[in-house]
Order: structure tokens, then sequence, then C-alpha cells
């Protein structure tokens, strides 16, 4: 077997670890274990996977995963326990396909296949966050069982051809680094959520409105801009996050904006956002928009939407903060209705 054999072997096995580890583990172990593949020489520490102690371990944790991973934000904390597990796992699979005995190249081996381990967890743990956020439970368990299909799909794929594994899986972790800002704001915006669902009072709190919210140097420079030279004049503005989005350009979801009304422009909202090149500002008209209050398990929704041509983009406050956003819905129909 060729170098190239060996390392499409091994990111395979790395890629398909961050998806699910104990499954690869279990499957690969017992393909060898019972002679449904032959290893090479160059494989033969590949050995230590048909192991019972490692066959019943990884059995017990597959079960485990196979039924976390179906229960909505059960799996989503499966996966938080697992983000430093499984690239662990995926670089012990690495080191023990190639076989090496260079300590200081299994370390290479080890960084760059626990890299892409962790780059495909990421991809299922952002997924499964996006699953959670729908209503029902149907589709946690369609996309983990395909989560389990891919795996032993390519499990089987790898023994006739482990090159087409390796290119597939370069190609998919390009994929998702290409999408990974995508990904780190939807997780970044989760984890928030998270924690002020338990660390916020179990009862709702009165917290004031942020009147006349102040802006910082950067901020009013930007809108200062977008008003044509005029210096703002803030009626409110408060800080939130952005959740779905459809069919409004110029805002994306998972991001932490500010929203206003300036008093120049009050049939509209105006968005700072914040991105890697600096702050934007964006406006929203409120022409042909309703709005409501939603309250969620982790969040509390103010709901802008339209009947005619389904435009709809969601601001979500913490937990805690029902009277803010219910205030917010308020304000904001006072203004569509003048």
């Amino acid at each position: 077997m060729d170098i190239i054999d060996q390392l499409s072997i091994a990111l395979g096995l790395a890629t398909l670890a961050g998806l699910n580890l104990y499954l690869t583990v279990l499957v690969t172990g017992l393909a060898i274990r019972f002679h449904w593949v032959v290893l090479s020489v160059e494989h033969q520490d590949l050995n230590i996977l048909a192991n019972p102690a490692i066959l019943v371990a990884a059995g017990i944790f597959f079960l485990l995963e196979f039924f976390s991973d179906k229960i909505p934000w059960v799996d989503s904390l499966w996966d938080t326990i697992h983000t430093l597990i499984r690239p662990v796992g995926g670089a012990f699979l690495a080191i023990q396909t190639l076989g090496t005995s260079d300590p200081a190249f299994d370390v290479i081996i080890a960084l760059l296949a626990g890299s892409a381990t962790l780059v495909s967890h990421g991809f299922k743990a952002s997924t499964r966050l996006a699953v959670n956020a729908s209503p029902e439970p149907v589709s946690n368990v369609v996309v983990s069982v395909a989560e389990d299909v891919v795996v032993i799909g390519a499990l089987s794929l790898m023994t006739i051809s482990p090159k087409l594994v390796g290119a597939i899986a370069l190609v998919f972790l390009i994929v998702v680094i290409f999408f990974a800002p995508r990904l780190l704001r939807r997780v970044r915006a989760f984890f928030s959520l998270l924690y002020f669902k338990l660390t916020s009072p179990a009862t709702d709190v009165d917290l004031s409105f942020k009147e006349n919210g102040k802006l910082t140097a950067d901020e009013d420079v930007v809108l200062t801009k977008v008003l044509d030279g005029a210096r703002p004049q803030i009626l409110w503005a408060l800080p939130c996050l952005t959740g779905r989005v459809k069919k409004i350009t110029g805002i994306r979801p998972n991001f932490r904006v500010k929203v206003l009304v300036d008093s120049s422009s009050t049939d509209q909202l105006q968005f700072l956002i914040n991105r890697r090149g600096g702050i934007i500002a964006q406006d929203l008209s409120l022409q042909g928009l309703q709005v409501v209050h939603e309250t969620h398990f982790f969040s509390e929704d103010v709901v802008l939407y339209s009947l005619l041509d389904n435009r709809k983009l969601v601001l979500r406050f913490h937990r805690g903060e029902r009277k803010l956003a219910q205030e917010v819905v308020r304000r904001i129909e006072k203004l569509i209705s003048q």
C-alpha cells in the first residue's frame, strides 16, 4: 500500500471521528477482529482496535451517543462535552493508521488529524444547533441516522478505494472551513443564550428599557455617514442577537447588533453590525411589516415579518429580558402605526 493510501485512510478516519468517534472505532475494530478486512503490514498498529476491552468500551459509548444524539438539546450538550474528546480520538486513529515511530512526526500527525476531527466536529455541532431550532424532534433522529449511515458507508468504501474516501474527506473539510465563520457565529450565539439561560433568574425581571442609547465613537462616525453628515439623534437603542433572517439583505443571522431608532427616520430601524472589517450600518424599513413577541426555550424573540413577501427577521434577547422584548414590540408597533 502506497503512502497516498495510508494518508487517505488516516484523513478519512480522523474526519469520521468528528462525526461519530465511537461508531468509527467500533466498526473498524469489529472489521479487524472478524477479518472483514485484512490489514497490511503498514497498518498493523490498528489491531489494537480489535482488543475486546476497546470494543466493549466503544460499544457502550456508542449506545449512549446513539440515544442522546436523537434528543433535542441533549445532542448539543453531548457535542459540547466531546469537543476535546473527538479530536484526541481522531489524532490517535491517524497515528495508529500511519504506524509512525518518530515522536516528532507523531506530534505533527496528531496536530493535523486532530484539527481535521475538530473541523468535522464543528460542522456536526453547528448543524445540530440549527436542527434544534426546529419545533419537532423528527429532524434530530433523521440527521443522527444520516450521520451514522455516512460513517458506516465511508468505512465500507475505504476498503475499496482509500484514495476516494480521502479525496471526499479533503473536499468536505475545505468546504466546512470556508463556511467556518458562519458556523462559529452560530455556536457562539448558542453558548451566549445558554449562559444566560442557566444564570438568569427563574422569574422574569423588570429590566429598564435602554433609553437614548449611547454610541461608541466608531458607531457615531458610521451612523453619521449614513445620515449624510447629520448627527444621529437616538430615540432608543439596545443590543441583541440576530436570529433567523429571510429575504432581508444586509443582515445575517447570529450577529451581535445594536438596533436603534433615530428621530430623523422613525419609519425604519437602524442596525449597527460588528463585522471583521469594522462596524457597518444597515437600515430596515418598517413598511409592510408586522411584529410579535415569542418566548422560546433559550430566548425571548422579537419577530418582524411580512404577510406579503415572506420577509422575516428575528431579534433574540436573553431569557430574563421578557419585559424588555415586550416593550420593544410595543414601541415598534407604535412606529409601524404612524
